[in-house]
């Protein structure tokens, strides 16, 4: 990377050691692009061969490969060290314990230098086990997280300060659901013409906590008043296999479909009557974000943060995870008052458009970073 030191253009890095890439990746790489825009210079430390360093590339943003092997990998430290020292950055958004550890350590190597300290974020999208006071008060200028319900997950610590932990929720880039006008892979196609009928929608990678078997099993409940309704999945994930088995064992092959993952969601959604979002956990979720933008009735766990973004029998519905009657009974509910259930879609277009937006999320960025 050649970058020019450019004062009334800070920079800002944003550092990722995983080489996986999901929803925390993309939503970096979609705030790097609107930090851009509004007059900054982003810069993405990352490994080699990562998936978001090939994302990141294809977008036209400033890339630098850092090996990230471990917390205490010398040569990442003084890599980063010399990094600060060129380019001064305002800030780094450290999204994975590695790079965050690393930038913890360069920025207090480069201080040695008289280098001013940049401000440093951690961004946390999930906690497990009781979190330690000392890196969350000490270490980062703020610990940034999706909701308030993982915000909380934090605060249980009462040594934390709260203060020090705070919501930023995502940027959903609504044009672009707006403007998609792709196609559907032609499998999916043509299991939806072969199999007229409602549609139930399913964004979500292949795993247990995301809930796919409690629609399964309802829907050996709703077939009996819907006996063609159809549920497509989208996503994959190592519970793919146990999926199929499942679905051939419950006889419903005529109903369900493992679609794979869509390069666009909303391809599927434009299509659907329903979208579910039945997971056992979930930190906040985007599938019934984008849903809900698209006006597409929801239902939802009402679990962990997802309750954030859907207001109960306003824009949506929210039930309790895992509890197959209840999630029939939602089901049929929508399927059978689609008039009512599309009020709610509407209103929670509104309601996620200014909560989600990415220009919200935007400023709320810029005003962390100064």
């Amino acid at each position: 990377m050649e970058a020019r030191l450019n004062q009334s253009e800070p920079y800002i890095f944003f550092t990722e050691s995983s080489i996986n890439l999901g929803g925390q990746e993309l939503q970096a790489l979609q705030q790097m692009n609107a930090l851009d825009e509004h007059g900054y210079q982003t810069v993405l430390l990352c490994r080699d061969g990562s998936a978001i360093a090939t994302q990141a590339q294809a977008r036209g943003l400033q890339v630098e490969m850092v090996g990230f092997r471990n917390a205490l990998d010398l040569k990442s430290i003084y890599q980063l060290i010399k990094l600060i020292q060129q380019l001064r950055p305002i800030a780094l958004m450290c999204h994975g314990s590695r790079d965050a550890l690393v930038s913890v350590i360069a920025i207090r190597c480069a201080a040695l230098f008289g280098i001013r300290l940049p401000k440093l974020f951690r961004i946390k999208t999930f906690q497990q086990g009781r979190p330690l006071s000392f890196a969350y008060n000490y270490l980062f200028t703020k610990t940034l997280t999706p909701s308030e319900h993982l915000r909380q997950k934090f605060l249980v610590n009462t040594w934390i300060n709260p203060f020090k932990v705070e919501v930023l929720y995502p940027g959903v880039n609504f044009a672009k659901l707006d403007s998609d006008s792709g196609a559907l892979p032609s499998p999916v196609i043509h299991w939806l013409d072969v199999h007229p009928g409602p549609i139930i929608a399913h964004g979500a990678v292949l795993r247990g906590e995301k809930g796919h078997q409690t629609i399964l099993q309802a829907l050996l409940i709703v077939r009996n008043q819907f006996p063609n309704i159809r549920y497509v999945i989208a996503g994959d994930g190592h519970d793919r296999s146990l999926l199929e088995q499942q679905i051939h064992d419950l006889g419903l092959v005529e109903n369900v479909f493992l679609a794979g993952h869509l390069s666009s969601i909303s391809t599927l959604l434009k299509r659907s009557d329903l979208a579910v979002l039945p997971s056992l956990r979930e930190p906040l979720g985007m599938f019934q974000i984008e849903a809900q933008y698209l006006e597409v009735p929801v239902i939802a766990s009402d679990v962990d943060g997802i309750p954030e973004t859907i207001l109960h029998q306003k824009t949506g519905l929210l039930v309790k995870p895992g509890a197959i009657d209840e999630w029939a009974s939602a089901i049929l509910w929508v399927l059978n008052n689609p008039a009512l259930a599309k009020q709610f879609a509407v209103a929670g277009k509104h309601y996620v458009a200014e909560k989600f937006s990415i220009e919200k999320n935007t400023q709320a960025l810029l005003k962390l970073v100064h």
